[in-house]
């Protein structure tokens, strides 16, 4: 374990000064002055063991939300939120365990055939109910498809792929780009819509987009809601490994890959698998408060820019010899990073700033979002011009591109393509648009209410040719490997730091605010 008294040492040597600035005379320069150390400080200190992973509700969750207001008042921001630097919000959290699913011919077991949450306040539960398996269960007017065809599955439990049919067919939805319908978190709300009373997820690596490693990291460790959003009949979600599924269909007279055909069709209709299951297990719950930590810099106008970054994480498990936390270094401890020296350097040029600038430290990101769609669904949205996420901050060297995750929907493109050309950069795209990270990052809760929103970040490829960042996603994403490291160039950093700085100074002088164009793939909440 790295020596504590070192962590602290430098980081308030590198975060907290500020030099006063009077208007955007010296922008650039100060752009170009950004030291390793300031990118450094925040990351070392929120990936370190002691912080244990940063789970909400955990004691290195507390210290990551202490932290970051200790932070903005050094950086002397102003309270964010009634004069207050924290946003409590409750939370539910569920750990769900020893799961069964039983048929009375086969058994379906915990982790190496499922894992799942049950949202109920129950040590022990069982639950009864006919499978139906849905299709993509999605219902998009968009694009002229309705996998449920007013059938009732009302009680039932649902059987449903992930991704959508765009993935199999290009000349629909977007091709093997990812919407927001093809999200497994659309298909739980669709599932609620219906009344269902359980879902489970069928995991296949190449159409969820991650393996079942992933789903076990992200799904057993804890499962955190917002009380409002599990009243009602769902109180079962879960993933099933999709070769697990299939030799339990195949007992009962049903063939996956059949059903898989017939799911591509617009003319599906709800398939009633003639089986009861029970599902059966252990659960642990609690109640957690949780908090944002949010700050601002007032400008000429109180309409905001919202700049968000989350600070949770998985935290640890107990793993006899094994590292067993996950500390989260890229994910997203780079991403709080940038955005405090983001906040920094806005703090020096505050008397330029026509925009109020609210900087918001969301909690739950990993729970669902959680965090930053309660700050949403609580605060005037009409004041809220757009937001700009940081998420996953690449730490590698400068890329030959920067990228706007999300800002195809909206005006943001052609303002980041400016920036970037500016830079000598060009504006690319990510190549794991099939994975839909615009729909699973902090931006997205905007995004549904209204607000343009966009994840701004270095491009994958770097000047030396090397795809760090790829490779980050495609391995050490949501494990234990995803560390701080005391070699990494930084310089992806700095660019995208660079870059959302150029865009809010662009945003400030034109005072022309983002707007959304007409060719948004999913729903909005207004």
């Amino acid at each position: 374990m790295k020596n504590m008294t070192v962590i602290l040492l430098i980081l308030p040597l590198s975060i907290f000064s500020c030099s006063n600035g009077s208007d955007f005379k010296g922008f650039d320069q100060r752009l170009a002055e950004i030291s390793r150390s300031e990118l450094q400080g925040a990351m070392e200190y929120l990936s370190h063991d002691l912080l244990e992973g940063r789970a909400p509700g955990t004691r290195g969750g507390r210290l990551a939300e202490h932290y970051l207001k200790s932070v903005f008042k050094l950086l002397d921001l102003k309270p964010g939120i009634k004069g207050d630097y924290f946003q409590n919000f409750p939370l539910r959290e569920f750990r769900t365990q020893d799961l069964l699913i039983s048929t009375g011919k086969r058994e379906l077991r915990y982790r190496s055939d499922l894992v799942g949450t049950y949202t109920r306040r129950q040590e022990k539960f069982s639950l009864s109910g006919d499978l139906v398996f849905v299709g993509f269960g999605i219902h998009a007017d968009r694009w002229q498809w309705d996998d449920f065809k007013n059938a009732d599955v009302t009680g039932k439990i649902l059987v449903t792929r992930v991704n959508d049919p765009g993935f199999f067919n290009p000349e629909i939805f977007e091709g093997k780009t990812l919407t927001y319908y093809g999200r497994w978190t659309c298909h739980i709300e669709e599932a609620i819509r219906r009344g269902a009373r359980g879902i489970l997820l069928i995991h296949n690596d190449e159409t969820a987009g991650y393996d079942w490693k992933v789903v076990i990291n992200s799904w057993t460790n804890g499962e955190y809601f917002i009380p409002s959003e599990i009243d009602n009949q769902l109180v079962f979600r879960g993933w099933v490994r999709e070769e697990s599924l299939s030799a339990l269909l195949e007992q009962q007279g049903f063939s996956l890959p059949d059903l898989y055909r017939r799911s591509l069709s617009r003319d599906f209709c709800p398939v009633d698998l003639k089986t009861r299951v029970t599902i059966t297990g252990s659960n642990l719950f609690q109640e957690i408060r949780n908090r944002n930590v949010l700050a601002q810099i007032p400008g000429e106008t109180p309409r905001q820019i919202v700049l968000s970054a989350h600070i949770d994480h998985f935290g640890k498990r107990d793993e006899p010899g094994e590292d067993g936390i996950f500390n989260g270094a890229i994910d997203n401890s780079s991403a709080v990073a940038a955005m405090l020296v983001t906040a920094k350097i806005l703090k020096e040029f505050e008397d330029s700033l026509y925009y109020t600038i609210t900087v918001l430290a969301c909690n739950s990101e990993e729970a669902g979002l959680l965090g930053s769609k309660y700050f949403v669904q609580n605060t005037d949205r009409k004041a809220i011009v757009a937001n700009i996420n940081f998420e996953s901050t690449p730490v590698w060297k400068p890329s030959k591109s920067l990228m706007g995750i999300g800002a195809r929907f909206s005006t943001f493109e052609e303002l980041i393509r400016k920036v970037a050309g500016e830079t000598g950069c060009t504006y690319s795209t990510f190549s794991l648009s099939n994975q839909g990270l615009f729909y699973r990052s902090d931006q997205f809760p905007f995004a549904r209410a209204g607000i343009p929103a966009v994840w701004i970040s270095a491009g994958e490829e770097e000047i030396d040719g090397e795809i760090n960042y790829t490779r980050f996603w495609q391995t050490t994403y949501h494990t234990v490997e995803d560390e701080y490291r005391s070699d990494w160039d930084l310089g992806g950093m700095k660019q995208t730091v660079q870059a959302v700085l150029r865009v809010i100074r662009r945003l400030n002088e034109t005072r022309r605010e983002p707007v959304w164009k007409d060719n948004l793939t999913f729903p909005m909440t207004r």
